[in-house]
């Protein structure tokens, strides 16, 4: 993970509250960021392409946030999908042998 803090973090029991935390925690990051390039533009009136370092930095670093954010996402989802194929693999297990 990155320096998010998150993984740091004592996790609550129930699975779906990691990614929540996960999710949570890159929205953050990505909302501050915002924040930052929308005070480092309005300095230029029309906050448009600056072409300050700073700026692109803010920008670049945004963009990173926004891709890693999509690829937990997509981990989340797979890790999501196998805990639901095992659930119904214990499940039939449960009702095979219960007969």
């Amino acid at each position: 993970m990155t320096s998010t803090g998150t993984t740091n973090a004592s996790w609550p029991a129930a699975g779906q509250s990691h990614q929540d935390t996960i999710a949570a925690g890159l929205q953050r990051q990505l909302d501050e960021l915002r924040e930052l390039v929308r005070r480092g533009g309005s300095n230029d009136g029309d906050g448009g392409g600056s072409g300050d370092p700073q700026d692109k930095c803010a920008l670049e670093t945004m963009r990173r946030l926004q891709n890693e954010n999509e690829q937990q996402r997509v981990r989340i989802i797979h890790l999501l999908r196998a805990l639901d194929n095992k659930d119904r693999l214990i499940h039939q297990l449960h009702i095979e042998l219960g007969k």
